[in-house]
């Protein structure tokens, strides 16, 4: 036997009686003398005396291996790799390896420190580049014992997946569960590529085998061409957990695909081959494949794409911020928006405001001058404009929307608030009803009424107005149930009627909604029953109407009147104001236009009867009676009353429609009203009126008044039993003092008995304690307060105020009232008037400034509150000294006051918006439209910021959201 046969190899084994071919094949492949040979393993069989499983249970004290494996990618811009191809193995540093014995003890450690380094993850050319996946060996450790007592020489494990070595980012059995794969989990994909794991990969050495000893072969990976060419299958994934075979480019562009590729996953190794030829011939994965390699040609692509998208984005949004910008200012001022040929190609003719505005923004904005010359230039329709009829309709709802959205954050915070409802015609013959809120703004301190809606119905009755609001409520998610306070109405019957009225519905289902009557409404019914109550203020108001329905009736006449009022140097251009019931102090602007204004008034009508009576007697009969008129002691007399009256009542009125007046502010402005009033039956003040008469007389001495005060005396027949006939005053002064003056007066007087009586509400008598003067009361006299102080507010808000609560916390805030009122409030003068005008500015900071005199204390006072009847003052103080969370009860009554509602007045001047937007050319309106701009133009002060409008106005479509989001 020749030499030859005695070789033996690095692994053990002998030659024997191999034959030269098949000894050199088992030189060439064997793992365990490659693995020698490098030195990267120590044979550790004869440590073991018998065969162990690595999953059984170990004790801590017999022999551990522990495997630590950490990867570190750190090629993330490689320059070319479009020719390399990695095989990602694990690197085993040599000094990780760690071997110790002890002939002692049986306890034997292996540490074995695995560093895998990945160099190809983000490549210039991924579609060149073929990246196979090395594992990634987890922190974890890996203890392997054995008995040191028992003999052996060979050591072996049972076969694992060792999915806890191998990175599973790329498991195909982990994402074919998925339905729809995200734009960036594919593209994840497509960088990592298909698992393909080396033997070298697996922490066994080995894929795991199935009863027939047959298991999954890297040579697989490769494909055999004629020509001994091999070609890498790009396509094929194996799965380490599930140890099935995939196809990556199916699992993620495959259609109509065979399941056993894509979801079930092919396990069947004798057919494995067979079955790889039939999947890879297929036209569903040769489709596949086709759409991933285009895909992966436009890797590189896409983020330029993404800039451009961005880029895009900017100046859209920087266009919308204009059209934002313009609707805004259009909607605001009340202005029309669309108009009668709608084309930017068209630059004359009625193209609309909105496109004029756009059209002259272009030259001051880049971005909207390119959309536009886009546009003007585009020959083909465009699938998504921003200046269409449809798209200002969207920015006029996103502004709404925004400024809606506002209201019910504030109304949330504030909690407790009122409601006002009113109703009127539009142009369009169609009823329009208007809700305003009431509430404390608990960031500023201050009243805030706001309008929320504004629905047409062509019933007005009291339930459908009820039904409306519950619905409005449950539309703009408010709990109007637990937390409305009070309500508004005028005097209709459909609104405040006892039995099917509105408030009665609304009280029906919240007690605590207390009523009040439009204290404005009530004034001015006041007024109406007093410019009636006699012939004489009959004749006056009616000629006043006559003298505006004779001059205004005619623009000759107008333009007559006009050039006669050039003798007021200095004064601008009066017109004649109309008497109009509906319209509140119409009388008292009426009869001041005609004494302002009167040498022009009897100058135009004298005019008038000279050119035109000529020709039009009845038009010179009717200037000439009202001449007559207007120059009498009589008319002098009457209108000089009024005016008197009206002095009182014009400033009420304007008060009453104030949105931040609080009740107890009302109550006292209506009082003082009526002690005024009847202080007018005071002889001297009747006196007084004689004399402003004559002064005006005097002052236009050209004219000749008539002094005639005398009627016909009617005599009454005495009838029987009577003794005493009625003496007529002889005297036509004091008759019209007594018959005419004083009736007036006294009408006036059971009008305010009448609507403002003491039984009119039944809180006001504990709404007066929250004065400055009723609090410097308590604070002398604690015991000054009333037992049944606030029993009647705590029996309507019983459910958000405690009545001994209150009491004991209002007595404990007169005491220290006074204190925060000196601290929030300033001083006229901090160092005094005669110190700053005596002393220079270096002697005021000078140390013997420090010695203030008595008379300079004095001075430094500071200044009280501006309304000792306000509950606004005192609560502003309540406020800004931050007493919320020490007076929690006392908080909420002054914010329950404050919230009770005075006057519906701001739902009248809604309505005045409404006659502006909603003209004669405006009528074809949409009622959604109407609502949105009314909301804008009437709480424009509520839109402070662009971005929220333009993220609702991008939810509006698809196409927007994907050009602005």
């Amino acid at each position: 036997m020749s030499d030859s046969n005695y070789a033996v190899c690095l692994c053990g084994k002998k030659r024997l009686k191999l034959n030269e071919t098949n000894w050199k094949r088992h030189l060439t492949f064997c793992k365990v003398a490659k693995l020698k040979k490098t030195n990267t393993v120590v044979d550790v069989q004869h440590f073991f005396t018998k065969k162990r499983k690595i999953d059984e249970d170990v004790p801590e004290t017999e022999i551990g291996i522990n495997l630590i494996g950490k990867i570190e990618s750190t090629a993330d811009n490689c320059e070319s790799v479009d020719k390399c191809q990695v095989n990602n193995a694990p690197i085993i540093d040599s000094d990780s390896i760690h071997l110790a014995s002890n002939s002692s003890s049986s306890e034997i450690g292996i540490n074995l420190i695995g560093k895998i380094e990945s160099t190809a993850d983000n490549c210039e050319s991924v579609d060149k580049c073929q990246v196979n996946n090395a594992p990634i060996i987890d922190s974890d450790s890996i203890h392997l014992a054995s008995n040191s007592s028992s003999s052996g020489n060979d050591f072996k494990s049972k076969p694992s997946t060792g999915t806890n070595h191998v990175d599973l980012s790329n498991d195909p059995d982990k994402y074919k569960m998925l339905v729809d794969l995200s734009p960036t989990i594919v593209d994840f994909l497509i960088k990592k590529g298909p698992m393909q794991p080396t033997i070298e990969d697996l922490p066994t050495r080995v894929f795991p085998k199935d009863k027939f000893g047959r298991s999954f072969q890297t040579s697989w990976y490769w494909k055999s061409l004629p020509g001994n060419v091999n070609v890498r299958r790009d396509w094929l994934s194996y799965s380490v957990s599930s140890d099935k075979m995939f196809c990556h480019h199916c699992l993620l562009f495959g259609r109509n695909i065979n399941k056993a590729w894509s979801v079930d996953g092919v396990a069947s190794w004798p057919r494995a081959l067979q079955s790889m030829q039939i999947h890879e011939c297929s036209e569903a994965h040769i489709e596949a494949s086709l759409k991933l390699k285009l895909k992966k040609i436009s890797l590189p692509i896409l983020p330029l794409l993404e800039e451009k998208h961005r880029r895009d984005k900017a100046i859209n949004i920087e266009i919308v911020q204009d059209l934002i910008d313009i609707t805004f200012f259009l909607a605001k001022n009340c202005i029309a928006f669309r108009g009668h040929k709608e084309s930017l190609k068209e630059e004359l003719g009625n193209r609309g405001n909105f496109l004029d505005l756009v059209h002259l923004m272009s030259k001051r904005s880049p971005c909207l001058a390119s959309y536009i010359t886009k546009l003007q230039l585009s020959t083909k329709k465009q699938n998504v404009s921003l200046i269409s009829n449809i798209r200002q309709n969207q920015l006029i709802g996103s502004l709404a929307s925004a400024i809606r959205t506002s209201i019910q954050e504030e109304l949330k915070t504030a909690r407790f608030f009122s409601i006002s409802v009113d109703s009127t015609f539009d142009l369009s013959r169609k009823e329009q009803i208007s809700f305003v809120v009431r509430y404390v703004n608990s960031t500023t301190g201050t009243v805030s009424e706001r309008l929320i809606a504004l629905r047409e119905s062509s019933v007005t009755t009291g339930f459908q107005l009820f039904n409306i609001f519950e619905k409005l409520c449950a539309d703009l998610s408010i709990d109007w149930e637990q937390y409305l306070v009070g309500q508004s109405y005028d005097g209709a019957q459909n609104m405040r009627g006892q039995f099917q009225g509105l408030k009665t519905y609304v009280q029906q289902k919240c007690p605590s909604a207390t009523f009040i009557w439009c204290h404005a409404h009530r004034l001015n019914l006041i007024v109406a029953k007093s410019v009636g109550c006699n012939i004489n203020a009959i004749d006056l108001f009616g000629n006043l109407e006559s003298v505006y329905n004779f001059i205004c009736g005619s623009k000759k006449r107008v333009a007559i009147y006009e050039t006669k009022q050039d003798c007021y140097c200095g004064k601008r251009i009066r017109r004649l104001k109309r008497v109009a019931t509906t319209r509140w102090m119409s009388h008292g602007y009426a009869l001041d236009s005609i004494l302002e204004t009167f040498e022009a008034v009897i100058e135009t009508l004298d005019e008038v009867r000279n050119n035109e009576g000529c020709n039009d007697q009845s038009t010179g009969h009717i200037a000439g009676c009202l001449i007559e008129y207007l120059l009498s002691k009589r008319f002098l007399l009457i209108a000089f009353c009024f005016k008197y009256i009206f002095e009182i009542f014009g400033p009420v009125s304007i008060l009453l429609q104030s949105k931040d007046l609080d009740l107890l502010s009302a109550v006292n402005s209506i009082h003082n009203a009526q002690l005024a009033v009847q202080n007018l039956r005071d002889s001297n003040i009747f006196n007084k009126i004689l004399i402003d008469v004559n002064n005006f007389m005097n002052k236009f001495s050209q004219f000749e008044f008539s002094d005639r005060l005398n009627q016909r005396i009617r005599r009454k027949k005495k009838m029987p039993g009577e003794e005493a006939s009625d003496d007529p005053i002889i005297d036509p002064i004091d008759n019209f003092r007594v018959n005419t003056f004083y009736v007036c007066l006294d009408i006036i007087n059971s009008a305010f008995k009448e609507y403002f009586g003491n039984g009119s509400i039944g809180i006001y008598k504990d709404l007066s304690l929250f004065s400055k003067k009723r609090l410097d009361e308590v604070k002398k006299n604690p015991a000054s307060l009333p037992k049944d102080a606030f029993s009647m507010f705590c029996k309507v808000y019983g459910k958000y105020v405690d009545e001994d609560c209150l009491k004991k916390e209002y007595i404990h805030f007169s005491k220290i009232f006074n204190t925060f009122e000196e601290n929030i409030n300033l001083p006229k003068y901090l160092h005094g008037k005669d110190l700053i005008e005596k002393e220079g500015v270096e002697e005021e900071f000078s140390s013997e400034s420090d010695n203030v005199t008595e008379t300079e204390i004095e001075v430094m006072e500071p200044k009280k509150a501006f309304n000792v009847g306000s509950m606004k003052a005192l609560y502003q103080i309540f406020h800004a000294g931050n007493l919320g969370s020490v007076f929690p009860t006392l908080n909420n009554a002054l914010q329950i006051a404050l919230t009770l509602p005075v006057s519906s007045a701001t739902t009248e001047r809604t309505f005045s918006k409404l006659k502006i937007i909603k003209t004669r050319l405006r009528t074809t309106m949409t009622n959604t439209r109407l609502e949105d701009l009314m909301l804008i133009t009437c709480e424009q002060d509520l839109y402070k910021n662009s971005n929220k409008v333009l993220e609702t106005f991008a939810s509006k479509s698809t196409e927007l959201s994907k050009m602005l989001i």
